[in-house]
This record gives structure tokens, C-alpha cells and sequence, in this order.
């Protein structure tokens, strides 16, 4: 009877140790599978941005030959984007775009015959649209990433985490100069 007893304990908690494995992996392929979804949502508009850079470098690069270095840059931030394959270098990639191309707009604001311009000025636009669509992306992008790098840092997950070899993933920032507040000018 003590045997019967034994034998049922230990199947008892043989398939609740197999149990809660098949749970644990299965809520972390839920967080990686959440990541990738919301990251797939940002890429279609990350893809928008760079694409508009060509058409960006074309007008703002007539007004201000001198100003080579930063659409070197910036043509260098696109090409990274493109030739990203993995989510990281993607983000990366997208975090060195938004920078370069504040960089940008920030500089054509000191040619005043540019900034009046009809294709500038569609531009800007067009930018400015794709940027507040990518704030609002971005910020569920970041929430499934916290959630995701939580999830595979966490006992026992973590030990399952790292048989499947799942890494931290980097969050899209939000650059100093978006942090920066400078207050209210009257010019």
C-alpha cells in the first residue's frame, strides 16, 4: 500500500513539474510572439520613415551643400535599417533615424528660403505624420518589450529563458533632444 502511495505522489508530481514546464514555455513564446507582433506593427511606418529620407536628402541637400556630413549620416542611418535583420538592429537602426533626421529638420530651420518651400514643407508634413504614428506605436511596442525582458528574467522562466536562448531585447528611445524642455519661447 505504502509503494501505491509512493508511486501515485511522484506521478502526482511528475505531471505537475511537466505541467508547469509546458505553462512556462508557452507563456514565454506568448511574450516573444507579442514582441515580434508589435514590432511588425512599427515596421510597416520605421519602413515609411525610411523611405522618406532619399526625398528628404534630395530637397534640404540643393539649400545646404555645405551640410554634407549630416546626410552622410543620414543616408548611412537608412542603409543600416535596410540591411538590419535582426529585431535589435532594427530598433538600433530606427533609434540612429529619428536622431539624424531631428538633426536635420533642426538644421534646415536656419535657411529660411528651404523651410518656405512647397516641397519641404510637404515633407515636413509627411515626416511629422509618420513620427506621431510611430509614437503611438511605440509605446505598445515598448510595453510587450518590458513585459518580454520581465518575463524571461523571472524564476523559474529564466531557466527556460535560457535554454531557448531568448536575449533581452532594447526598448525604441525616446532621444534627449524629445526629452529635452526648453519652455515656452515668444519670438
Amino acid at each position: 500500500m505504502e509503494i501505491m502511495i509512493t508511486v501515485t505522489v511522484i506521478f502526482f508530481l511528475l505531471i505537475c513539474g511537466i505541467s508547469g514546464g509546458i505553462t512556462l514555455y508557452n507563456r514565454l513564446v506568448q511574450l516573444r510572439n507579442n514582441v515580434d507582433n508589435a514590432f511588425a506593427n512599427i515596421d510597416v511606418i520605421l519602413k515609411q520613415r525610411a523611405d522618406q529620407i532619399p526625398a528628404l536628402v534630395s530637397i534640404v541637400s540643393k539649400a545646404m551643400s555645405h551640410e554634407r556630413e549630416i546626410f552622410m549620416a543620414l543616408s548611412a542611418a537608412r542603409q543600416n535599417y535596410l540591411n538590419s535583420g535582426t529585431l535589435p538592429e532594427k530598433i538600433e537602426a530606427s533609434n540612429q533615424i529619428e536622431q539624424t533626421i531631428k538633426s536635420v529638420i533642426a538644421i534646415a530651420e536656419n535657411y529660411p528660403t528651404l523651410i518656405s518651400g512647397e516641397n519641404f514643407i510637404e515633407l515636413q508634413k509627411a515626416v511629422s505624420d509618420i513620427e506621431d504614428k510611430i509614437a503611438r506605436r511605440r509605446e505598445n511596442f515598448n510595453n510587450a518589450v518590458t513585459i518580454y525582458n520581465i518575463g524571461i528574467h523571472v524564476f523559474p522562466a529564466l531557466l527556460v529563458a535560457n535554454i531557448l536562448k531568448y536575449q533581452r531585447l532594447p526598448l525604441l528611445e525616446i532621444s534627449a533632444e524629445e526629452k529635452k524642455y526648453s519652455g515656452i519661447r515668444f519670438e
